[in-house]
């Protein structure tokens, strides 16, 4: 694990953990479980704010870089993703019941609320898993959709997004059965 004195490695060792996620994907139902559809997706990728976030080679290990700027980079990117797929399908947000969202951090999450227009209660799965277990890299979504899912989350559409390195962030509508 690399550490030095920059601000962005110091914060980045305190808030991240280690996680990874997997999906099972069937085009047949299993009658026992929960289904969730996934309708449409889109990415998002900023070379241009790259350095924002990114990793970088030093003395053979890994040296994140994270700036003050990912927070605001985050939801600004999160909200052209939404967007784009809510545009698609004829769809607004008040249509969305469950926010599945990478928190990247308690900052992202303030972001998120000032540029999305969701509630504090809309970002409650994405708290609880930040508060547990840090953030997971874009991981961290598979966590939060297990805690919708196992918090009885109402059927209907439900968002799903993440970003990370590149600048890159990604977003997905998923429908979800009773």
């Amino acid at each position: 694990m690399y550490l030095d004195n920059d601000p962005g490695v110091l914060i980045s060792a305190c808030l991240f953990g280690d996680g990874a996620g997997a999906a099972i994907l069937s085009c047949k139902p299993v009658a026992s479980q929960r289904q969730i559809e996934w309708i449409d997706s889109t990415s998002l990728i900023n070379p241009i704010e790259r350095k924002a976030l990114m990793f970088e080679s030093r003395d053979g290990m890994l040296r994140n870089v994270l700036t003050r700027a990912v927070p605001a980079l985050a939801a600004t990117d999160a909200h052209r993703v939404l967007e784009t797929v809510l545009r698609r399908a004829d769809l607004h947000t008040t249509d969305v019941s469950t926010w599945i969202m990478h928190a990247g951090g308690r900052d992202v999450l303030l972001a998120l609320e000032r540029e999305l227009p969701i509630s504090v209660h809309d970002l409650r799965y994405s708290k609880a898993i930040l508060r547990e277990y840090g953030n997971l890299s874009s991981a961290f979504v598979y966590f939060v959709l297990d805690a919708a899912l196992r918090g009885q989350a109402p059927a209907g559409w439900w968002w799903l997004s993440s970003f990370g390195a590149g600048f890159s962030c990604h977003g997905a509508l998923l429908r979800a059965g009773p």
